[in-house]
């Protein structure tokens, strides 16, 4: 297996520089690897403000261990997430992010006579989450990216048998202020096996400005978390899904340092459903974009609610119409958690 994995880091690196050498016209500094982030580097959550080296650090890249699935399985218990640079070919993702921008083009809002790969927002500033429109989240430039024969041989090896993913893909295009909050994704897609990841993949040029992923280190193991939010159900016990709007609680009441990282496209995070995350809001004029995708061992139950029925429609979440559901405060409050 370890060969398996040498011979998909290799491969990584050819297809890198096969985009250097097919983008020579560009500014060959964009194309390297951004620079460490450094200590002090303020980075704007919203309201609030953090300093990198305090209650924020930079991710830790996995790529150098793709050799080494002991290793890799190691960095997934003990820091419950994977960082790899690189890990879709560049080139690949950035089709994936024109086909996406086309979408949005189609429905007039980019900002007129600007080029469709420049991704600027239009004065609407309407963000776009292409879940249920197959006709774009399942085309064949987004496939490319996330069910390549590569992708699910990495997925293969690092589970240990064949594998499969839900036929719901995740396609979000941030507008100015686009976010996520604060969750674990066992709330939302935890039924079945708990032998499930989520592999969040950049397909735009993701910087501190745009709203990136940020993960809760060391959140994979606080029991008192799992055993409680971690353990419901949304749709079976009709509890709101977000734990928390306030990046700043989750670092002075839940003692957790915030990580993220200027990602790229084709660099990916990996994290298993008890990984707190959210995104921070996009500040630029560009749309952010991303794609949330699952994967697990074929032969394990499944979350039926993200596969395919026979009419071609999946259930999905919030599929009890009219239902109320249970405030997170109230919640909180009965776990101690407040």
């Amino acid at each position: 297996m370890h060969v398996v994995f040498d011979r998909v880091r290799r491969r990584i690196a050819q297809l890198q520089t096969r985009n250097y050498v097919s983008s020579s016209n560009k500014d060959m500094t964009t194309l390297n690897r951004p620079k460490k982030i450094s200590k002090g580097t303020p980075f704007e959550f919203g309201e609030h403000r953090f300093h990198f080296g305090e209650n924020i650090v930079e991710l830790a890249d996995s790529s150098p261990l793709l050799n080494n699935l002991s290793a890799l399985h190691r960095r997934m218990r003990e820091d419950g997430y994977l960082f790899i640079r690189g890990f879709h070919p560049r080139a690949y993702a950035e089709e994936a992010a024109r086909w996406t921008l086309q979408a949005i083009a189609q429905n007039g809002e980019l900002k007129p006579d600007t080029p469709i790969a420049d991704g600027i927002i239009s004065e609407a500033n309407r963000t776009f989450s292409f879940f249920r429109q197959t006709e774009v989240a399942h085309a064949k430039p987004i496939l490319d990216v996330v069910d390549s024969q590569r992708t699910m041989q990495f997925y293969e090896e690092f589970l240990g048998g064949p594998a499969i993913t839900f036929d719901k893909r995740w396609l979000r295009c941030m507008a100015k202020g686009g976010h996520n909050h604060f969750h674990y994704d066992s709330v939302y897609v935890g039924r079945g096996t708990q032998n499930r990841y989520t592999m969040w993949s950049a397909l735009t040029d993701i910087g501190m400005e745009n709203g990136p992923l940020v993960i809760c280190l060391g959140s994979h193991q606080h029991d008192h978390l799992k055993s409680t939010y971690g353990a419901t159900d949304m749709d079976r016990d009709l509890t709101e899904a977000v734990f928390s709007t306030d990046p700043r609680e989750m670092v002075e009441k839940f003692g957790f340092t915030l990580a993220t990282a200027h990602f790229q496209p084709g660099d990916v995070i990996i994290f298993g459903l008890y990984m707190m995350h959210s995104s921070a809001p996009n500040r630029s004029d560009r749309y952010r974009i991303s794609i949330d995708t699952r994967y697990q061992l074929a032969c394990e139950e499944k979350d039926n609610r993200f596969f395919f029925r026979k009419d071609g429609s999946w259930l999905g979440n919030f599929y009890n119409k009219g239902a109320s559901y249970r405030p997170i405060e109230e919640l909180r409050r009965e776990w101690g958690l407040d």
